[in-house]
């Protein structure tokens, strides 16, 4: 078995190189691996926030076709727009009027005493 000089030189020369190339490349390993990971969490972001607006379609539409059911007759046109059935379907109260002021029963009707 020969020893061929070119052989050692390379051994010898991989030995020096790879030290230096691992310093080189590992900031930037680092630096990709966290664009990645970054870009990543932004998907799945917006990915949540898609299926949000989806979940609140599907609460719209259910609530609409349950009303659809109540309703005497099929020409059925509600009165609420999509946020406001939206909120009723998620048990929130609203209001009627816009004043926001409670009406204090008539004086007349004292059934408390």
């Amino acid at each position: 078995m020969t020893i061929h000089l070119g052989s050692v030189l390379l051994g010898i020369g991989a030995a020096l190189v790879l030290p230096v190339a691992s310093r080189v490349f590992r900031p930037l390993a680092v630096d990709c691996l966290a664009a990645g990971m970054g870009v990543l969490e932004e998907a799945r972001r917006v990915v949540a926030e898609q299926v949000e607006v989806l979940e609140d379609i599907a609460a719209e539409a259910k609530a609409k076709r349950e009303a659809a059911a109540i309703a005497p007759s099929g020409d059925f046109e509600p009165e609420e727009t999509g946020e406001e059935l939206a909120d009723v379907t998620r048990g929130r109260a609203r209001r009627r009027s816009g004043s926001g002021r409670r009406v204090a029963p008539p004086k007349g009707d004292e059934s408390d005493t």
